[in-house]
């Protein structure tokens, strides 16, 4: 199997479901699955533009230092990423952060600390319709390390290892069913940082379309054990700040990402 989609267009030329082509998207995008987090990343770009709303998500591209950026929602869940990593794949774009929220399954991590996943649990079935599990969901580690040396750059101490991805909020989450402890005790004890909704898929489908850096920074919240039953990131005083902090780190990344040379695909020349 080649991994290698057919480019779906509408009647004017835009990517089917995220509605935009080459000329609407910077080649570093940051992925929010919150639309209203992307208006707060836009606030820190040079010469912003909204270039599209397509299906309630918007995206705003603009310039960091001159470096070309944009900020895409992607919407909640594997499935949503894993297409919008396919379209993004077909305009050309090579960097591709998630810049998301999480809760925490290790009692130690501080509240609102920034976790930089190496990799990700693949509990999603989105990543599982393109290969089987075996197959890891990793990030990259260009993608790591600069997100890492932004963070020392902005005096933030990371937090770095494996998280979780999965499809059902209610059954790992703050509002989970009773007995979430006990289904969840295998990763707790496996050393799992935190749980989200759509890393994996985003390492996964990255590394099998193949030239494209991929990586996530979170803002992980209260430990699960202790604070289920409330969210705990953006209902918090300072969420702002927080993320704009996050985006200063983020697109701090993107800048030692660009002076990078493109990521090769060996498979390419095989």
């Amino acid at each position: 199997m080649k991994y290698k989609s057919v480019k779906l267009t509408n009647n004017e030329g835009k990517m089917w479901h995220i509605g935009l082509d080459e000329n609407d998207v910077g080649k570093h995008v940051i992925l929010p699955a919150d639309p209203g987090r992307c208006a707060m990343v836009a606030e820190h770009f040079e010469n912003a533009r909204l270039t599209a709303v397509s299906r309630g998500n918007p995206t705003y591209t603009g310039t960091y230092h001159d470096v070309p950026v944009s900020v895409m929602c992607t919407g909640m869940g594997a499935m949503a990423v894993s297409i919008a990593v396919e379209e993004l794949n077909h305009l050309g774009v090579k960097t591709m952060i998630r810049m998301g929220t999480s809760g925490s399954w290790q009692p130690n991590l501080p509240e609102n600390c920034f976790v930089i996943p190496t990799g990700a649990v693949r509990g999603e079935g989105a990543s599982k319709e393109y290969i089987p599990e075996e197959y890891p969901a990793v990030a990259d580690v260009d993608v790591v390390c600069a997100l890492r040396q932004a963070c020392e750059e902005y005096g933030v101490k990371p937090y770095l290892g494996i998280i979780r991805s999965h499809d059902s909020f209610y059954m790992e989450s703050p509002g989970a069913h009773e007995g979430y402890m006990e289904r969840m005790k295998i990763w707790e004890d496996a050393g799992v940082l935190a749980v989200e909704n759509e890393s994996s898929a985003l390492f996964t489908v990255g590394s099998l379309l193949g030239g494209i850096r991929t990586g996530t920074i979170l803002m992980c919240g209260g430990y699960l054990g202790t604070s289920y039953g409330s969210m705990s990131t953006s209902n918090k005083e300072g969420y702002k700040e927080r993320v704009d902090l996050m985006t200063k780190i983020t697109l701090r990344a993107i800048e030692i990402i660009d002076k990078l040379p493109d990521l090769e695909d060996i498979r390419k020349n095989g």
